[in-house]
């Protein structure tokens, strides 16, 4: 069966950071991903479910009627052991390509919403079932309820497996992310480190932490009250007279006690 994680990977737009389209010039794909991902998340959630499982779909729709057209080859029925291999044509390879995907990706934005914004094995092993029951009910198998079940856990297992092999290696071979070193110690010594991952998905990097204003902040979707501690701490070092204003008052010299008395002392006695 496919694994959904691997199609994500291969059609995802992060491995593609700037192009160049004739007549328009070079375009940031990061940058339009990461508008795309703020409008994305300020939508209602019923909204970004049906979204998310209708975008998912027209892209397994295509990718499967491109392969059903290129590789036209037999596919046993899902869950039974033993199936004959039934040729599949265009239209039911993209059928289930975007019943498989769709499915999977709105039930991934339901279940990490309803986490509270858990995006983990659980999350990934929740929506790779029901994607894969409702794949195996799509694929007409002669029997429906136990094909499901068993397409569905087999699924889960599957991208459970991945989703940890990945998170393995991943570690071993992430580069320590250095753009944002100042802007994590600033939310974090005002106890607002929650909110560094808005301030990645701002693209408020270290080299534009002193020019945070607000309407950026409000852009990145951080709460008015965090707001106003981010911007009271950056006007502390923005105004020079703030910097060089002394911590304590100088206190006054108080000359009539004890040096006039000690220069009469020495006078009286050389």
């Amino acid at each position: 069966f496919y694994n959904i994680n691997i199609i994500k990977m291969s059609i995802s737009l992060n491995s593609i950071p700037v192009i160049t389209v004739p007549g328009i010039g070079r375009i940031d794909v990061k940058e339009i991903k990461s508008k795309y991902d703020a409008w994305f998340e300020a939508q209602p959630v019923p909204f970004q479910i049906f979204f998310a499982g209708f975008q998912s779909a027209a892209q397994g729709a295509a990718m499967g009627y491109f392969l059903g057209s290129v590789n036209p080859a037999g596919t046993s029925a899902p869950g039974v052991k033993g199936a004959p291999a039934k040729p599949l044509s265009p239209i039911a390879q993209a059928t289930n390509m975007a019943v498989l995907m769709g499915v999977n990706s709105s039930a991934s934005v339901a279940i990490k919403k309803a986490r509270n914004g858990k995006d983990d094995v659980y999350t990934s092993m929740g929506a790779s079932f029901l994607s894969g029951v409702a794949y195996s009910l799509v694929s007409g198998a002669p029997d429906p309820v136990n094909a499901a079940l068993s397409s569905g856990v087999g699924f889960a297992a599957f991208n459970g497996l991945f989703y940890q092999f990945g998170n393995m290696f991943g570690k071993g071979n992430s580069q320590p992310d250095t753009d944002y070193v100042k802007a994590k110690i600033l939310l974090s010594s005002l106890g607002l480190a929650k909110y560094v991952s808005n301030i990645k998905k701002g693209l408020l990097d270290d080299k534009t932490i002193m020019l945070w204003n607000e309407s950026a902040l409000k852009e990145a979707r951080i709460p008015a009250g965090p707001r106003l501690l981010i911007l009271h701490h950056l006007d502390q070092y923005r105004s020079p007279s703030s910097i060089l204003k002394p911590a304590l008052p100088v206190p006054m010299l108080h000359t009539s006690f004890a040096a006039p008395a000690t220069s009469q002392a020495l006078v009286a006695h050389p």
